[in-house]
């Protein structure tokens, strides 16, 4: 179920709502866990099916893992979801690379036959993490079956994130069983909604459109330079306020039922190098990734061994493809390459630092939409341009021109995560006629990109 469609935003969201809110407390889990089933299970039955399986699973694992330092017994605790993960999400992929017989892509026929369930990767992952920091004693293993269910399949964060820890919501779980009445941020949790909606639906998805033009023409023929750059732009708006709105509405949704997850992206293409926009861009991956796999490598002792492998993974993560291990590697350049050149690069103006570390993301995008092919004929578009009249004009520029500003100079401290109440940010009128025009764009609207990881 997309949050980006009426069904969503004017059925099952306030049904679930007035249910949760007028339910006894201890009901409380149990409508979560319910709704969140009937949400996912939009996406198939099996996926809901294994999704159920690899809680249960986390949930007996962590009882079994949590008195022992035998790197076989954790290994095999994690082992069930990483296993569903794989074969759903990349079994196809190395059948591919091998070369597989039909007979044995027959064998595996159930698994290759299901669509990617949505948002595997990322429930995967809070297992996987819960399980290990029950193994470490960050939090004890939790008891209560319906408890961890829902920590795991909340639907405002199940699909896309962000990437929850289980110290960061176990606290606000308990509360919200405890109190009968509860206080919620319903001025934050509509805002949140209402700009992460305007934002995926108007901005995002209208950028896309554009886009599309492209793909009407022969894009090595035709295409200027200036075509190219208006790509990356377009690619880098278009990626950006999709999972951004996600991830904010995520928030906000989750507002609604007073709980709060954490902010998954702090103005990212503001960073002043490759280092820093992983700091700045889908935060709570970074830090699953930094505390989960680098640390437990060995951190900055083997650096550049280390950087190669969170990138390689952080690739594959994303995706099952050549140019997702091709996207990974790059960005594992860029950091690598910072690490080394830092005491140059930092003495450079802040302003070149931000704009160099933007072109520079930037030009990796376009991996997650094109083939190797279509990305070779890209690149070489931009250093040998076509001929041609090209595919934007000059209108094209100034629709995003006003998007790349917002990008730029916005100060979300300010006017979104603000504790002061913002003059027109937090007007509900702001609100409401945000939400009302992106109702209007429904209809060109999307999945959100994050779903098929």
């Amino acid at each position: 179920m997309n949050f980006n469609t009426t069904y969503f935003l004017l059925v099952f969201l306030p049904i679930v709502l007035v249910i949760f809110h007028l339910s006894p407390r201890q009901f409380r889990f149990a409508v979560l866990l319910i709704a969140s089933c009937v949400f996912y299970a939009v996406s198939g039955l099996v996926p809901l099916a294994f999704m159920l399986l690899s809680i249960g699973w986390g949930f007996g694992a962590a009882l079994v893992a949590r008195n022992t330092r035998s790197g076989a017994v954790i290994a095999a605790a994690i082992s069930f979801p990483l296993i569903v993960l794989y074969l759903f999400k990349y079994l196809n992929f190395t059948l591919d690379t091998v070369g597989a017989s039909p007979e044995l892509r027959d064998f595996f026929l159930f698994f290759l036959a299901v669509t990617l369930p949505a948002g595997i990767s990322f429930y995967t992952f809070q297992i996987v993490g819960y399980i290990i920091d029950v193994r470490d004693h960050v939090v004890p293993a939790e008891r209560n079956p319906l408890k961890l269910a829902v920590f795991i399949s909340f639907f405002p964060q199940l699909i896309a994130g962000p990437i929850l820890r289980y110290d960061q919501i176990s606290s606000q779980l308990d509360r919200i069983t405890r109190i009968q009445w509860l206080e919620i941020d319903a001025r934050s949790g509509l805002k949140y909604l209402a700009i992460g909606l305007f934002g995926k639906v108007v901005i995002s998805d209208l950028t896309n459109i554009l886009i599309g033009n492209s793909w009407a023409v022969n894009f090595s023929e035709v295409a200027t330079r200036a075509d190219v750059l208006f790509l990356l732009n377009a690619y880098s708006i278009r990626i950006y306020f999709d999972f951004w709105a996600y991830s904010l509405m995520a928030i906000g949704l989750a507002k609604l039922f007073a709980l709060n997850l954490p902010v998954n992206f702090r103005e990212p293409y503001q960073s002043v190098s490759p280092a820093e926009f992983w700091r700045r861009w889908h935060v709570t991956l970074s830090f699953w990734i930094k505390d989960f796999i680098y640390l437990r490598l060995g951190g900055r002792d083997a650096y550049v061994r280390n950087i190669a492998i969170i990138f390689l993974a952080v690739g594959l993560w994303h995706g099952a493809g050549w140019t997702f291990v091709l996207w990974g590697a790059y960005h594992a350049v860029l950091v690598i390459g910072y690490h080394f050149s830092r005491p140059l690069w930092d003495k450079a103006p802040k302003a070149v630092r931000i704009l160099v570390t933007y072109a520079l993301v930037s030009l990796g995008w376009p991996l997650f939409f094109l083939d190797l092919g279509g990305y070779w004929v890209f690149l070489t578009s931009l250093v040998d341009p076509a001929d041609g009249a090209g595919i934007y004009s000059l209108k094209h520029w100034v629709m995003i021109a006003p998007i790349l500003a917002w990008i730029f100079f916005s100060k979300e401290r300010v006017w979104l995560y603000n504790e002061k109440p913002h003059w027109l940010f937090d007007n509900p009128l702001l609100h409401a006629v945000l939400m009302v025009g992106a109702l209007l764009f429904t209809t060109y609207s999307t999945t959100f990109i994050y779903f098929r990881f």
